[in-house]
């Protein structure tokens, strides 16, 4: 007996992109034109308006940066440009680095562009997140006090639990309102040693606050003498649309926005000063096409090609000789202990406890699938089904790699393989030593990605923790297939048809049942969903409940997209594998049937023939079959910009091809039943079959 996680819940064809922060898609490159080293290149996120630059630095022209007018710092007044300050000698183009805050980012821009400037860099400031309660101030007959600032918000803007500190309100300004930056920001920045008031409260400051600035929190103490200051966040933002401007408003700035953090604008500035620079805004590089989705589609047709392969082993490496005359058939004999047979030994004891799959059995899976993806759409208990999955393909590892592996050792290394101590339990039987250092080697390496998997957000990035889980999928599919067996097409068309509509219904009938619009399929394959939270806030608080999720069920493979900065991975489900793996083997079986016993189907009977030399089988053309339809269910992925069941490619593909052939060849009514090639090579490996005719076996015997 197998025991099976719900692999019908993953049979989906999707490309997951990583949803973990506002991540910075734009680059900035700082270049000294006075020969001095001061090359460097800054991230930037971009904003949603505006141009947008090429990719890569060589492809935009460098421009000289500069500051806003002195009478209108923020660049929030529409300054004009009747002067020549923004005549640059030697270039054609200039940038403006603008502070935010005082207007929105839209109109910083527009008014950019209208002083001749090819782009505009925003950077983040502490006084931007202050800001006057235009209410106060005007039931206060528009005077302006202290009372009318609206100070920075916990969490959002800046976070107490991370560094604080108690800062006298004598070393505050507070004449210009809301936030006087020239007197403050020096006594709220940078180190102890530089002045920063809250530097000198905090040991390890730095650690603890990585924007080494903190905000005021506007809390003053009970004797009024000191304000309460917490560590700033620093962190790249979205240049979001102003709210109030139109569409022709937007779509009339034709130059570049980025933004750029606190520390980023430090060295911008720094550089500035010291040296002539200048300043490449362009577009980080992004694949055109995701690489990731072509190696998952070859490790998909791979695995169920080797999988559905060696399901056929023990057919193809049995050695025959026709006689004319055989009066009974031998069973091979299992009682041997040569070398290679205990080799072969968890191959072999797969192959004994295989199960032939019937109509029965194919609704049933329907019924455990449906009601697997109903419990864990409902109840989300994800984290059983991950320890379940692990420990199962502990022991596939143990079956399909490290057995053989250490067994092969130690024979090499002259050491006989004890027998450690026997048991009942289990049906354990006798083990030997070396199956327990392969058992010890296949539940550590699971017990450690188990860990990894409840320890770390979102683990999917880590290389030991994917490679390992492609790992674990392929021994699960090649144990599947050496345990789970077809014997004729009629159980492939039942099982594959009904998953064909099984996989379309809760992809895409779902939405419409589900109060959410939620695919159940979707939600169940990455853990419940993306996360709800904001990706800002999630890049802050990653830990936080509501930037949970969005992670993948293990019963898959999966490939991170490569060379893509913005993360992401590419997925492929088991039950897209075994599946139509099942159609591959039972063709694998057959043509190393057919190859074994020497004989081949004419006219409705059964004569001798040597098929050592023949050709014409079905795995081949199965397995091209399942490399069309996992492609097309690839580019429907793009075309369709959603995940795709890929049985809805896979099943016409497969079973199409299978019955096609079939039926060319004469052989469609032998296949839709148990062939009888299949019974006879049974009877010779296992002993004769009660039902099986002697008649079907004669002039063939195993060689010993």
């Amino acid at each position: 007996m197998v025991k099976t996680v719900p692999i019908g819940a993953l049979l989906l064809l999707v490309f997951l992109p990583a949803i973990k922060a506002i991540l910075p898609t734009a680059a900035i490159d700082i270049r000294c034109t006075d020969n001095e080293s001061c090359d460097t290149t800054l991230f930037a996120s971009q904003a949603s308006f505006g141009a947008f630059p090429d990719m890569n630095a060589e492809s935009n022209e460098p421009m000289a940066p500069m500051i806003p007018p002195t009478d209108d710092p923020l660049l929030c007044n529409g300054a004009s440009a009747e002067d020549d300050d923004f005549v640059i000698p030697g270039f054609s183009k200039f940038v403006m680095i603008v502070p935010r805050g005082g207007c929105t980012f839209q109109q910083k821009t527009a008014n950019a562009e209208f002083l001749g400037a090819s782009g505009i860099i925003i950077y983040g400031t502490l006084a931007s997140r202050y800001s006057l309660n235009s209410t106060l101030i005007a039931m206060n007959d528009n005077i302006v006090t202290p009372e009318s600032v609206v100070y920075p918000q916990q969490y959002y803007d800046y976070d107490c639990d991370k560094a604080s500190a108690e800062i006298p309100l004598s070393r505050l300004s507070f004449d210009s309102l809301p936030y006087d930056y020239m007197r403050n920001d020096p006594v709220l920045s940078g180190s102890a040693d530089q002045g920063n008031i809250c530097a000198q409260a905090n040991n390890n400051f730095a650690n603890k606050c990585p924007s080494e600035r903190c905000l005021l929190t506007g809390e003053v103490d009970d004797l009024g003498e000191n304000m309460m200051a917490c560590c700033a966040w620093d962190l790249h933002i979205w240049l979001y649309n102003d709210d109030n401007a139109t569409r022709e408003d937007t779509s009339s700035i034709k130059i570049p926005a980025f933004y750029i953090t606190m520390a980023e604008a430090d060295e911008v500035t720094l550089n500035m000063q010291m040296h002539q620079i200048t300043v490449t805004m362009y577009r980080r590089y992004y694949p055109l096409y995701n690489v990731s989705s072509v190696v998952i589609w070859a490790l998909g047709v791979f695995v169920a090609a080797l999988a559905a392969w060696m399901s056929a082993s023990e057919y193809r490496n049995a050695k025959f000789v026709n006689r004319e005359s055989l009066d009974e058939i031998q069973p091979i004999d299992r009682s041997t202990s040569s070398s290679q047979e205990q080799d072969a030994a968890p191959m072999r004891n797969m192959q004994e406890e295989s199960m032939e799959l019937t109509a029965a059995h194919a609704f049933g899976f329907i019924i455990f699938s449906t009601s697997g993806l109903l419990i864990l759409f409902f109840f989300q208990i994800y984290n059983i089904v991950k320890i379940f999955y692990a420990f199962g393909c502990a022991g596939a590892i143990f079956q399909i790699i490290f057995y053989p592996l250490f067994h092969r050792m130690s024979a090499c290394m002259g050491m006989r393989d004890r027998i450690a101590f026997t048991t009942d339990k289990l049906e354990l039987g006798a083990v030997s030593y070396v199956q327990i250092v392969a058992a010890c080697a296949s539940y550590g390496i699971c017990t450690i990605w188990i860990y990894i998997a409840f320890t770390r957000n979102h683990p999917d990035s880590i290389l030991f923790f994917w490679l390992m889980q492609d790992i674990m999928g392929a021994c699960m599919c090649i144990m599947f297939l050496s345990t789970i067996k077809l014997n004729s097409i009629k159980v492939a068309a039942v099982l594959l048809t009904a998953a064909f509509f099984y996989d379309i219904f809760f992809v895409f009938v779902t939405p419409y049942l589900t109060k959410e619009g939620k695919s159940i399929m979707v939600d169940v394959a990455t853990s419940g969903g993306p996360p709800t939270a904001d990706p800002a806030w999630c890049e802050k608080y990653p830990d936080d409940v509501n930037c949970q999720g969005g992670d993948p069920l293990p019963m898959l493979f999966t490939i991170p997209r490569l060379f893509d900065y913005s993360g992401g991975s590419s997925l492929l489900g088991l039950g897209d594998i075994v599946l139509p793996g099942l159609l591959l083997s039972f063709g694998a079986r057959y043509d190393a049937a057919k190859r074994m016993i020497g004989m081949a189907s004419s006219g409705g009977r059964v004569v001798p023939q040597n098929c050592q030399g023949q050709k014409k089988g079905y795995f081949t053309a199965l397995v091209v079959s399942y490399a069309i339809g996992l492609a097309m269910a690839n580019v429907a992925v793009y075309v369709m910009k959603m995940g795709q069941p890929a049985l809805l490619y896979l099943v016409p593909c497969c079973l199409g091809t299978m019955s096609c052939l079939g039926w060319m060849r004469g052989e469609l009514r032998e296949l839709w039943n148990t062939p009888r090639v299949l019974a006879s090579c049974d009877s010779i490996l296992y002993g004769p079959i009660v039902e099986e005719s002697e008649e079907e076996s004669q002039n063939l015997s195993p060689i010993n």
